[in-house]
């Protein structure tokens, strides 16, 4: 079995002696006028109990192009960088830079700038290797 602190596993669960990704990038359809676009496709960042990590900051016509740029994404995960950023009096907030333009939000407010940061630097370890689900069926 692989040593758990091997950096070749950053980003991955131990799983009854298997190796799993840790998070997914789940596609979804925008439903409403109060999300952008009905009917254009973005994503999230989903940990493996679901919770929401991250979202993306664009939308795409289609699922094919939604998944090209989060291929993308992971490609040049070496290149991203996490910023927090002051969302209010006592909220903070992670982005994710890719090349200084943002291509990714955190999913909520933190009320304490340390957490943005962790919060920041763990989704940035996420990136690379989690996985690619598509759209659910009753989205589609």
């Amino acid at each position: 079995m692989p040593c758990r602190r091997n950096p070749a596993f950053k980003g991955l669960l131990f799983r009854a002696g298997r190796v799993v990704a840790a998070a997914r990038f789940h596609l979804r359809v925008l439903r409403s006028a109060e999300e952008a676009v009905p009917g254009q496709i973005t994503w999230r960042l989903l940990a493996t109990n679901n919770r929401d990590l991250g979202r993306a900051t664009s939308t795409y016509p289609d699922a094919a192009e939604c998944r090209a740029a989060v291929r993308q994404l992971q490609d040049r995960a070496d290149r991203l960088r996490a910023v927090t950023v002051r969302t209010g009096s006592s909220a903070w907030s992670w982005r994710l830079l890719l090349d200084g333009a943002v291509v990714a939000v955190s999913s909520r407010d933190y009320q304490r700038r340390i957490h943005a940061d962790y919060a920041g630097a763990v989704v940035l370890d996420l990136v690379p290797k989690a996985e690619l689900a598509d759209l659910d069926s009753a989205e589609r």
